[in-house]
């Protein structure tokens, strides 16, 4: 006879077409859900954060939990809406030229996003820029920028929005622009969103904000396209909320991904996924964040996952996993990670790493190591007289070290005068060959 199959919490039993009531044990009870804790690990959500929640039936927390068990499970056999474009973006109009003191934005590369409040505090005689990048703990200078839009370019700082304003606004950065209005703006430069639908989300980057032209046509349209698939979503959940409270239970949410539809998930699959999750099947979940969620799957790749960039500091490689102190993550903000096991290390030609675990990309810069791998770049040992590459303007030139003071190197070009000597750091230099 095949054992039966328990929810995670013990308190129900499949029987193959639906959950219930399991009979009473001889054995202790099963912690309740005010004891059960939700360990976060391994997800897009979690973004490998080893987060430690209590569910206690809050439909929030189940909510977060059941869409990190979807995004483990890849949406297997789902056939989420097409995906929607995002809205009309308006384009930043380059100058031909700043002046010192100006507000510019930085495209930095280990980032990979636009950083604020940057100023021009020289201009060099190629007509490159000096510019201050404000980090969280000190002032880094670039020597050498050029306007653009490129990574490692600048351009100008874009207004800042205002409280008040009407944006649209990537929902918790799974790609689906939501309109809403701008509550509060932090000392940080991040805004607490209301949105038009009653959500409301805290921290928002200006990377994830857009401008709201509410006359355009194209935005309107773009709208009326978001709502109808969301809309969709929301009408076929409501079905099973009998008393108009906005939740369904994860017992009747389990039951629509394994038993319902032409390819449902596989029971047991889909099992261990709540089990490992923490996700009592008496909890209820909020069906509206979930058709957001599922608005915002894109179909075009079912069965794989968006693997989320996360920058970390103070980065070091033990027993195989990535440790170190993650900032910007799209759901948990700041905090100390510990991943799974890494699956690859690639560095870019300056030296910036991409750490990548099974649902998660980590981004470290340059110098952003702890205890760099024995595989860093920069161990490469440099001495005066050594031919080497150095990266200038977005080039690579020919070059030799002629001195060495600090952790900086004189360098002379060859082929040119002593006029174009610096001194740069390990950031703009390789090795030949």
């Amino acid at each position: 006879m095949v054992d039966p199959t328990y929810s995670p919490d013990g308190k129900f039993m499949w029987t193959g077409s639906e959950w219930i009531p399991a009979p009473p044990k001889s054995e202790p009870e099963p912690p309740s859900p005010s004891e059960q804790a939700l360990n976060m690990q391994d997800s897009v959500i979690g973004g490998d954060v080893v987060h430690s929640t209590v569910i206690n039936n809050d439909a929030t927390a189940v909510t977060t939990a059941v869409i990190t068990a979807l995004q483990q499970l890849g949406m297997v056999n789902q056939e989420p809406a097409a995906p929607v474009a995002p809205p009309p973006i308006v384009e930043v109009e380059l100058p031909p030229s700043f002046e010192i003191g100006d507000h510019v934005e930085y495209h930095s590369p280990t980032n990979a996003r636009w950083l604020d409040r940057c100023t021009v505090v020289g201009i060099n005689d190629d007509r490159t820029y000096r510019i201050e990048v404000p980090k969280s703990s000190r002032i880094e200078t670039k020597h050498a920028v050029v306007i653009g839009s490129a990574p490692g370019t600048i351009r100008p700082a874009a207004p800042p929005y205002n409280v008040g304003d009407r944006v649209l606004v990537n929902w918790k950065n799974y790609g689906t622009y939501y309109p809403g209005k701008i509550s509060a703006e932090h000392d940080d430069h991040t805004f607490l969103i209301n949105f038009d639908d009653g959500d409301v989300e805290d921290n928002v980057e200006w990377s994830r904000i857009e401008s709201m032209q509410e006359e355009s046509a194209e935005v309107q349209d773009y709208l009326d396209n978001m709502g109808d698939n969301e809309r969709e979503f929301v009408e076929a959940f409501q079905v099973f909320d009998e008393d108009g409270s906005g939740t369904i239970s994860a017992m009747m949410f389990f039951e629509i991904l394994t038993a319902m539809g032409d390819d449902p998930l596989e029971v047991q699959e889909a099992m261990e996924q709540f089990a490992e999750l923490g996700i009592e099947m008496d909890s209820e979940l909020d069906y509206r964040e979930l058709a957001k969620y599922m608005t915002s799957t894109d179909g075009d790749n079912e069965g794989t996952q968006y693997k989320t960039e996360v920058v970390i500091r103070d980065a070091e490689i033990v027993d195989g996993c990535l440790r170190g102190y993650a900032y910007a993550h799209p759901k948990l903000g700041e905090g100390p990670v510990r991943t799974s096991q890494i699956m690859g290390v690639q560095y870019d030609e300056r030296a910036t790493a991409r750490v990548e675990t099974i649902n998660t990309m980590y981004v470290v810069g340059p110098t952003g190591w702890a205890n760099p791998p024995a595989d860093h770049p920069f161990n490469s040992v440099y001495s005066i007289g050594e031919q080497i590459k150095v990266e200038w303007n977005g080039s690579w030139w020919d070059a030799s070290i002629i001195n060495i003071s600090d952790d900086k190197y004189q360098i002379h070009y060859t082929g040119f005068d002593s006029s174009w000597d610096e001194f740069v750091t390990t950031e703009r230099m390789r090795k030949l060959g």
